[in-house]
């Protein structure tokens, strides 16, 4: 019984442990999300005349997202740190929005990022938008 207990308690350690261990960081914007928007964004949001203001250039991108209100809807904050679905970034990545087109915009119109990209932006999102 008492060998059965130790047992126990080893495993759940063990697995406990792991779990923490093995978990994944917060996406960061540095890390995960600016090479993502360099990439798909780069072309419009560059540092050049970027479409609409938001400039999405290496080492800016951040700043103009993250509490800072949208100019097509300045109703809405762009990324609202915590809050996915309260962020219009999100609601234009999504396609989701009544207003405007979905993002990002290719020749053919608009196109949406791979699932996998979207999930590490809205973790991103989640996690508070952290540098």
């Amino acid at each position: 019984m008492k060998t059965a207990r130790t047992l126990l308690i080893v495993l759940a350690l063990t697995v406990s442990a792991g779990m923490i261990l093995g978990s994944e960081p917060a996406p960061s914007y540095s890390r995960d999300i600016e090479p993502l928007f360099l990439a798909a964004c780069g072309n419009c949001h560059g540092a050049e005349r970027p479409k609409k203001g938001l400039d999405l250039s290496a080492g800016r991108g951040r700043a103009a997202l993250v509490g800072v209100a949208s100019r097509s809807e300045p109703q809405f904050v762009l990324v609202k740190a915590g809050d996915p679905d309260g962020s219009y970034l999100w609601k234009k990545l999504e396609h989701a929005t009544a207003k405007g087109k979905g993002m990002p915009r290719t020749l053919f119109g608009a196109s949406k990022l791979p699932a996998d990209q979207l999930a590490v932006i809205r973790a991103w999102i989640a996690a508070g938008a952290p540098e």
